[in-house]
């Protein structure tokens, strides 16, 4: 059965645009996703270089500017009308695709969708919803993972319930007794730790009786059994991953060193390898971790690593379209409407008010028993 068609900007990564049409074009065909191709007029060059030609699979709209790393997202947003990510934005907006997947600059993905298609309900910035994966456990979701450097409190609360949705959709299968497990991440599971932001969002999302939410969680934690769903701000999430990313080279090339010092370490790892090689393959590598949902917007977007390969897109527009398929935006959009963020302020205010008055009766207590 065909799938609904996504609009993927191939112009943004760091290997150029025959990298991303390869991967992109493997991808549609193998799993029959209509495809449009968005970026300047080499790709009819590339996909002839292929031996294919546009088709009713295969679309191509032209775009002639690309938004570049080192480039201010929102002004090159409004500066480059005809930028890449910009024209894959519209194209969805004008209802001739159902998504849009896109590599490289993420922040320029993210003003291009908020400037096009704007945001859903409630939604003040969208946010990065990265996969970690897990020992005999489905990946852990992390958001915001890069999107947003400073977060409030509505922000976090929203990221939360995105973030419960997303992970009890894709994941159903997993969370049938009991919906995921959403946490905060926090510099202690006291609910008196974490910033007054942090503890704000707490006080409300632990009110929320449709919401699995069980406290803070520690970055120790991040890997255990403790949360399937964990909420912070970008700059602490993307800190995070690239942290791990980091972790894991260490401890690779911190075992080929230690095993060269001898003939049995280096025998060992040899008959180690494959073992290794599928580790990697099956948990650090696996198509999910390919791409990246920017949860928020009013249609569904897909992010890639700047330095994504063949592979990446391929598996990435799989990703996309199972997201589209799968109705995730519009189960948002409806857990987002049951939000009440003046009913929030209202709580946050009785909670400290209930704080100062048991704070008071010790006092007067204290004062009492002194004499």
């Amino acid at each position: 059965m065909e799938r609904k068609r996504i609009a993927v900007d191939v112009m943004g990564g760091d290997f150029g645009s025959s990298v991303a049409i390869k991967g992109t074009v493997k991808a549609a065909k193998d799993f029959n996703i209509p495809v449009i191709l968005v970026g300047e007029e080499e790709i009819l060059s590339t996909l002839k270089n292929l031996g294919e030609e546009p088709s009713s699979l295969i679309e191509v709209q032209h775009a002639p500017d690309v938004i570049t790393m080192e480039e201010s997202p929102s002004l090159a947003i409004r500066g480059k009308r005809k930028a890449s990510i910009r024209v894959a934005f519209e194209v969805v907006k004008e209802g001739r695709a159902f998504g849009v997947m896109g590599p490289g600059n993420t922040g320029a993905l993210m003003a291009a969708g908020i400037a096009v298609c704007g945001t859903l309900p409630g939604i003040q910035r969208p946010a990065i919803a990265s996969r970690i994966p897990r020992i005999d456990k489905s990946p852990l979701i992390l958001l915001d993972s890069g999107a947003n450097v400073d977060c409030n409190k509505n922000q976090l609360i929203t990221f939360a319930l995105m973030g419960s949705v997303f992970a009890s959709v894709v994941y159903e299968n997993e969370y049938k007794k009991e919906s995921p497990r959403v946490a905060l991440l926090s510099n202690g599971e006291e609910l008196c730790k974490g910033t007054e932001i942090i503890r704000g969002a707490a006080l409300y999302l632990s009110k929320k009786k449709d919401l699995n939410f069980i406290g803070y969680v520690e970055g120790r934690g991040i890997m255990r059994d403790i949360a399937d769903v964990v909420v912070c701000d970008g700059f602490v999430g993307n800190v995070v991953l690239k942290t791990m990313e980091g972790m894991v080279t260490f401890i690779f090339d911190l075992l080929k060193k230690s095993v060269k010092k001898s003939i049995l370490g280096s025998f060992g790892l040899f008959l180690a390898k494959p073992v290794i090689k599928s580790i990697f393959k099956e948990k650090l590598s696996t198509p999910e971790n390919a791409s990246a949902p920017l949860l928020g917007l009013n249609y569904p977007a897909m992010v890639l690593h700047g330095s994504s390969k063949e592979d990446a897109f391929y598996y990435g527009l799989k990703s996309t379209s199972d997201f589209v398929e799968g109705n995730i935006t519009d189960m948002i959009k409806e857990a987002l409407l049951e939000v009440d963020f003046d009913s929030n302020a209202n709580l946050e205010a009785n909670m400290w008010k209930e704080i100062e008055n048991d704070l008071r009766k010790k006092r007067n207590n204290k004062e009492k028993e002194n004499g």
